[in-house]
Order: structure tokens, then sequence, then C-alpha cells
């Protein structure tokens, strides 16, 4: 071989090798790029999200627990007892309900709003019911809706079942695919 042929046959491998570097960079590149967005949806929305639905569902946990305690209490209280220890409960439990779980579901509501851009499109679509609920709930509590108006209408933790799994499994998956 010549050495004009000898350069000619380098140039081009050497040309081949560029494309292929220039490839592989970009494919890691890209790759990066969507780890990176994928720790970003992970750390701003559904990893709060799923923190504060399993706080809320913990306390919610105690609360009913409890509710059978309170609802089954030594026989040896009288009626005035009693009375005194159902009031107090249901007290506590609006309390609890008001200052601590409804600021944690506005949380919720208010980074659903404000981080919409990191759901993607299947979390997206439960926004109008995870408002709907929290906005019910306002009403109850302020008092502007009756608690058993809400019932009838289908209002609970049970309408938010797939919303919450949802959360769950999109989580889960994020953290697979980004380990």
């Amino acid at each position: 071989m010549e050495f004009p042929q000898l350069l000619a046959a380098l140039g081009v491998g050497a040309f081949l090798g560029a494309i292929v570097t220039q490839l592989m960079i970009s494919i890691r590149e890209r790759r990066a790029q969507r780890v990176a967005f994928l720790k970003l949806q992970l750390e701003q929305f559904y990893g709060p999200l799923l923190a504060s639905h399993k706080e809320i569902h913990a306390r919610s946990e105690l609360r009913v627990s409890l509710q059978r305690a309170l609802g089954a209490p030594p026989t040896y209280l009288d009626a005035r007892a009693l009375a005194e220890i159902h009031d107090i409960s249901v007290d506590d439990e609006n309390q609890t309900m008001r200052h601590v779980l409804m600021p944690r579901y506005q949380q919720m509501a208010d980074l659903f709003r404000d981080k919409m851009w990191l759901a993607e499109p299947e979390t997206r679509e439960f926004y109008s019911s995870f408002i709907e609920f929290v906005d019910i709930w306002e009403k109850v509590l302020s008092r502007k809706l009756p608690a058993w108006a809400a019932v009838n209408a289908g209002h609970g933790e049970a309408k938010m079942a797939p919303f919450y799994e949802h959360l769950e499994n999109v989580h889960d998956r994020l953290r697979r695919e980004i380990g």
C-alpha cells in the first residue's frame, strides 16, 4: 500500500472513530439528562407526595386505633366519664384533622399544582379528583358542608386509593430506573 492510500485509509478510520465516539457521547449525555430528570421527579414531586400520604395514613391509622380503644372503655367508668372521654376524643380528632392532616393535604395540593411539570401524564389525571377531595374536606371542617353530604357523595380516603397506589408505583419505578 502506498503512502497516500495509507493516509486516506487512516483518515477514513479516524473519521469513523470520531463519529462513533460522538454517537457514544451523545447517548451517554441523553442518558445522564434522563436520569437527572428522573431524580428531579423523585426528589421534588413523587417522593414528597408519597411521604405526605404515608404520614397522613399513619396518623389516620393511629386515630382509628385510638377510637377503637376509646370505644370500649373499662366497665367501671360511669356515663358521665364516658361522655367526657368521647367529647375529648372527638375534639382531639377534630383538632388533629384541622391542624395536622388538612395542612398536609393542602401541602400535597400545592406541590401537585406547583410541580405539575414533573408529573407524568397518568399522574396528572388524578389532579382534579385530588383537589376535589381536599376542597370537600375543607368545606366539611369549616362547616360549609355537612359531613353527611360528603359521605353521601362518596367522599373518603377509599376514593383516593387509586391515586395513592399510583404514587407508590411510580415512585418505586423511578427508583429502579435511577438505580
